[in-house]
């Protein structure tokens, strides 16, 4: 197993961080917290211009044809630089659903406006009570008169605003069931969720929204085994992004650890911040090697499901660790508005809540056991 990245990769990290640096600042991030859209429209463009949201989509569906790697690469830049925007949302969770569930004739109608920045997409599927995953999911897909008719609440749907599709995932008979809920259709009502992280989360209810035979992905019931693929995927793309902006608390806190003054000497020099500083770096390269190592498999076509729930839970509880020691190293300056580390640790923090959290990777992972030792 080689973790190394290759020669391409490293120039397309090295590539992102440089544009990133200059285009994405902490004043660019702060002031998206209070914008309408939470992203810069001028900012996106550049970002599709570069090609990034079809990395990973194959050539013939209008991508670049490059691997899942380096997807990862990218989300740790974005998520250095705290990238607000519809990238995961979009060329994520909706790209990955579409080329994993959908049809020939879908992939070839939506793939390429996705990676042309024509279309945005999102996926909707958490709901009150269920944070992750496809089991027990209570909106319901019923057919009537030639047409799909869609009831229930999903939760946490980043960017639904701004998307111009949602792929809501519902169960019905035969199965579970992926559907392109089109932007504005009748019976679909979409509510901005109050956030800590002030980022674009919202509620969509959906009563008897309809849906067209057309916008099934795939075939009715039959999304389960590729939407698992996605969700693995979507999982292991998450850490990167994480461990991108572990990444640069870690580096705040350096920093700040040596220009710290007190007492006549900098900060860094007392042990205690010293080890504070160890263990933050020790979370955080422990979290990137977990997510290597799974996104590693995920590119060689290795089942992988246990490495993607590893690197999820660990990087989840890793993460909030880090953010308190980010925290206690630069005390109260951490916590003001005009410094960007809250920037970093309120992403770090909520990540870990989102699309996998700790206690449901550690279910997943149990029943895992259970059923290979049975």
């Amino acid at each position: 197993m080689d973790l190394n990245l290759s020669e391409s990769q490293q120039i397309l990290g090295k590539a992102a961080r440089e544009f990133l640096a200059a285009e994405c600042t902490g004043a660019v991030v702060r002031a998206m917290e209070s914008d309408p859209a939470g992203y810069p429209p001028q900012l996106w463009r550049r970002i599709v211009e570069m090609g990034w949201p079809g990395v990973a989509v194959p050539e013939a569906y209008g991508g670049q044809g490059a691997g899942f790697l380096d997807v990862l690469v990218l989300l740790q830049e974005m998520g250095r630089a705290a990238l607000p925007g519809p990238f995961f949302s979009s060329a994520v969770l909706a790209s990955l659903a579409i080329l994993q569930a959908g049809s020939a004739e879908q992939k070839r109608s939506l793939l390429p406006r996705l990676c042309a920045g024509e279309l945005l997409g999102t996926v909707a599927l958490s709901e009150p009570g269920i944070d992750f995953g496809l089991e027990k999911l209570g909106t319901s897909v019923q057919s009537r008169q030639g047409r799909y008719l869609v009831n229930g609440t999903k939760i946490f749907v980043p960017d639904a605003h701004v998307a111009d599709f949602m792929v809501c995932i519902a169960s019905g008979d035969p199965g579970l069931s992926a559907l392109l809920v089109k932007k504005g259709s009748p019976g679909v009502s979409v509510e901005p969720l109050d956030t800590t992280l002030r980022d674009k989360q919202f509620e969509v209810v959906l009563r008897d929204a309809a849906v067209e035979p057309h916008d099934v992905l795939g075939a009715l019931g039959q999304a389960r085994a590729p939407l698992d693929a996605a969700l693995q995927k979507a999982l292991i793309a998450r850490c990167a992004e994480m461990v991108g902006t572990g990444r640069r608390a870690l580096e705040l806190s350096v920093e700040y650890a040596k220009v710290r003054v007190q007492f006549g000497k900098p900060i860094g020099t007392l042990q205690a911040i010293q080890h504070h500083c160890a263990n933050l770096a020790t979370c955080i390269e422990t979290a990137e090697l977990m997510t290597s190592k799974a996104g590693w498999l995920m590119e060689q076509g290795t089942a992988c499901r246990r490495e993607a729930l590893h690197a999820k839970a660990w990087t989840n509880e890793a993460c909030k660790r880090a953010a308190w020691l980010a925290h206690q190293i630069h005390g109260g300056m951490g916590f003001t508005k005009e410094y960007d580390l809250y920037l970093y640790t309120g992403r770090m923090t909520s990540f870990a809540q989102l699309m996998g959290g700790t206690s449901w990777c550690y279910g997943e992972i149990a029943n895992g056991l259970w059923a290979s030792a049975s």
